[in-house]
């Protein structure tokens, strides 16, 4: 939940990073990566509900396709 900073050369500014569990966030403006990173820790067992129920319904999706899709 550290937010880093780096450079970018393509637009030539500042850039901040935060990463929490598989999501980033990034953005030029570090506001908007504190408000993202607050977001995410302030609401995590919202976000933790919304991962369960997409593993859900992908194992689902899996388990209930007739066309027999393994995803290779």
């Amino acid at each position: 939940m550290v937010i880093t900073k780096t450079y970018n050369n393509k637009f030539k500014c500042d850039w901040f990073h935060c990463k929490i569990k598989n999501q980033t966030y990034s953005s030029p403006i570090l506001e908007n990566v504190e408000v993202w990173r607050d977001d995410r820790v302030n609401n995590a067992k919202h976000y933790e509900e919304l991962e369960r129920l997409n593993s859900e319904w992908l194992a689902h999706q899996y388990n209930n396709n007739h066309s027999n899709w393994t995803g290779d």
